[in-house]
């Protein structure tokens, strides 16, 4: 069965400068924590100076924690695919988020610990 013809639908110009949110959900790995941010593996890069929100879940205990991006470096695979190593500062962090990563530095000292942050 083909496809409809998309340009049956309805198209708006936008003229100037328009604004809009995205929100996606990819599993990061975090490769560093600390009280103050975090170092992030992930597919694509986050723009530095931006701000996004992250949901971090730990066990049954999920926190929602504000973070602005420092710095973004590549780093190659070994298939020859690309990661980015993405250094986050928190912003804002309520007592159960603060509270969630004191339980998680605790709890998981070396690989999350580690210096190079």
């Amino acid at each position: 069965m083909p496809l409809a013809d998309r340009r049956l639908a309805s198209r708006f110009e936008i003229v100037g400068k328009s604004w809009g949110t995205l929100e996606t959900l990819e599993p990061l790995r975090v490769r560093n924590l600390s009280r103050e941010g975090m170092l992030l593996e992930s597919a694509t890069p986050l723009a530095v100076g931006s701000v996004h929100v992250f949901q971090v879940v730990d066990g049954t205990v999920t926190a929602r924690i504000r973070a602005a991006v420092r710095h973004v470096s590549s780093a190659r695979q070994a298939g020859g695919g690309h990661r980015y190593l993405t250094g986050l500062e928190f912003l804002s962090l309520d007592a159960e988020a603060a509270a969630g990563i004191e339980r998680m530095l605790r709890e998981h000292p070396a690989p999350l610990n580690a210096s190079g942050a």
